[in-house]
């Protein structure tokens, strides 16, 4: 196995580790690591695009832990947009910008059971990308992401519906 490899399977097990924590700032915490590792994959695969759009989800997950600012989330939205229009080499380099413009969204707006719809919206459009430029441990990633994100959201919506419910007595 080569080293971009590697790095794309080092990435995978980060993800799943991070999304399968049902505190949100852990869940961003764990999304850091996994971010400089699938980074390092798209460098070493020369996908300069990936590389950039990692770059902008490291700044995104770490400040999306601090605030909730809308216009924090455009700006990021907007660099995005430039970076990718600007390295793009084909119509499947604006996979990339398309998950990143969700996940921004999704980080600086939503928490819980939303957060993780957003997040998997982006991990669906990653997986397209993926599949496309043939990086192994990106589809592995966002296949068992996706997964796990599902698993969950199905543990998140089952604790919410066995919590006692209120009587109201009129």
């Amino acid at each position: 196995m080569d080293l971009a490899q590697m790095a794309g399977w080092l990435a995978a097990a980060a993800a799943i580790i991070a999304i399968l924590q049902k505190s949100d700032l852990r869940l961003k915490q764990g999304l850091i690591i996994h971010t400089v590792l699938y980074g390092i994959h798209f460098a070493l695969l020369g996908l300069p695009t990936a590389v950039v759009s990692c770059v902008i989800a490291l700044a995104r997950i770490t400040l999306s832990i601090y605030t909730r600012s809308l216009l924090c989330a455009a700006a990021l939205i907007i660099i995005s947009a430039a970076m990718a229009f600007a390295l793009s080499r084909s119509t499947v380099d604006i996979l990339p910008l398309a998950a990143s413009v969700v996940l921004t969204l999704s980080l600086f707006r939503f928490d819980g059971i939303k957060l993780r719809l957003g997040l998997l919206a982006g991990s669906i459009l990653w997986l397209i990308h993926n599949v496309y430029v043939q990086s192994w441990g990106g589809i592995c990633l966002e296949t068992c992401f996706c997964l796990s994100t599902l698993w969950g959201l199905w543990t998140m919506v089952r604790e919410q519906n066995e919590k006692p419910k209120k009587e109201i007595c009129l």
